[in-house]
């Protein structure tokens, strides 16, 4: 199995760019807080993965015109179409559809699929000691007095990770297990009921969800348009299609838009600084801390990079790793990845260090490369 994965960083130098919401615990409720967490007796600002998930779709679907997949509410629960055929971001984001069950349907079952893409949080490398802000305000364009507000925000750079699984992207599995049943079929009813005490529940839930998601019309017709292959339990897109979505995922790093509060704090959330590598199996090499904060600086342990990149070579395939760094970004780091040119070069690791964008283009050369 072989996976693209990286970390990247974000220069957040005045931002909130994801909120947990109004401080209920104070009486006059004015203050809005920015989502933290508690590492030992620091806290650290972050970003959830949801809300960067959530940006990268957008991105996706302004700059590379996917096609995203409708969202439906039942009662207190979102759905996507859970339909990755038609649906691309179903496939590379994953989904959970539950069919509506009727009055005395227990045991029913529902479509999910486990995401190709996975990520961290982004997370603040300071702690809130260095790095948080409380701006008082006041709304004052109305009649009467002004209205006081207070809003944190923060300096800092943001870390994140993530891990494309370049084999699971454009296969879809009809296993009745969560994360497994990505599509079911008329012909999967049988097979999928073998395994349940509850076969008649099952089988009336199955029949109903495939009258729902009008199965022939949305999910086999365009399938065969496209030459999706069916072997057993499994349902491949085509090589192009599988190809175009992974490099696209990738590409979309280097134009990636989002974040609350963007009118008051204008945050440019593209990566300053990123690493990249393609391996054998599901390790993220970068996750550790490569990068740290030290007395009040951010640090680059380029013996720590150099020592968890010799520890996997044999999983790194192929023997590349792309760093990308803006110019102006922590110029003083630029001794240090000479040393992890020079360390990996000795050892027959081809090391391509250049701007962010350019090494973004350059790993996406690579997955393209991997699908033939």
């Amino acid at each position: 199995m072989r996976f693209a994965v990286g970390m990247l960083l974000i220069d957040a130098p005045h931002s909130a760019l994801n909120m947990l919401g109004i401080d209920e615990t104070l009486p006059d409720r004015t203050v809005t807080r920015v989502k933290k967490f508690k590492k030992g007796r620091l806290s650290y600002p972050y970003v959830s993965p949801q809300a960067w998930r959530y940006w990268w779709r957008k991105t996706l679907e302004k700059h590379f015109s996917w096609k995203m997949s409708p969202l439906s509410k039942i009662e207190k629960q979102v759905f996507t179409g859970a339909n990755p055929i038609k649906y691309d971001d179903d496939d590379v984001f994953g989904y959970m559809w539950a069919p509506k069950t009727q009055k005395g349907d227990e045991g029913g079952f529902a479509l999910t699929r486990i995401s190709p893409l996975k990520t961290t949080p982004l997370v603040s490398i300071f702690p809130t000691r260095n790095s948080l802000t409380e701006d008082k305000g006041f709304a004052s364009r109305q009649e009467g007095d002004p209205v006081p507000y207070d809003n944190e925000f923060y300096s800092t750079i943001l870390k994140g990770a993530f891990s494309l699984d370049l084999d699971s992207l454009g296969k879809f599995t009809i296993e009745y297990k969560s994360g497994y049943l990505n599509l079911v079929t008329p012909e999967s009813v049988k097979t999928l009921i073998q395994n349940v005490s509850n076969k008649d529940k099952v089988k009336k839930a199955i029949n109903r969800a495939l009258k729902e998601i009008n199965y022939e019309e949305n999910y086999l017709k365009p399938a065969k348009e496209i030459g999706v292959e069916i072997i057993g339990k499994a349902w491949i897109m085509p090589k192009d299609v599988r190809k175009k979505r992974a490099i696209e995922t990738i590409k979309a790093l280097r134009y990636i838009f989002g974040g609350a509060k963007q009118t008051q704090y204008l945050t440019d959330v593209t990566p300053k600084f990123t690493i990249l590598a393609m391996l054998e199996g599901g390790i993220n090499p970068f996750i550790s801390e490569i990068v740290h904060e030290d007395e009040g600086k951010i640090k680059f342990d380029s013996e720590a990079l150099v020592s968890r990149i010799l520890e996997f070579k044999d999983l790194l395939n192929p023997e590349k790793l792309f760093i990308g760094k803006d110019k102006g970004f922590l110029r003083e780091w630029e001794n240090e990845l000479k040393k992890v040119k020079d360390s990996l070069n000795e050892k027959g690791i081809e090391v391509i260090v250049t701007t962010v964008g350019d090494a973004i283009e350059k790993f996406a050369g690579e997955v393209e490369a991997y699908y033939g």
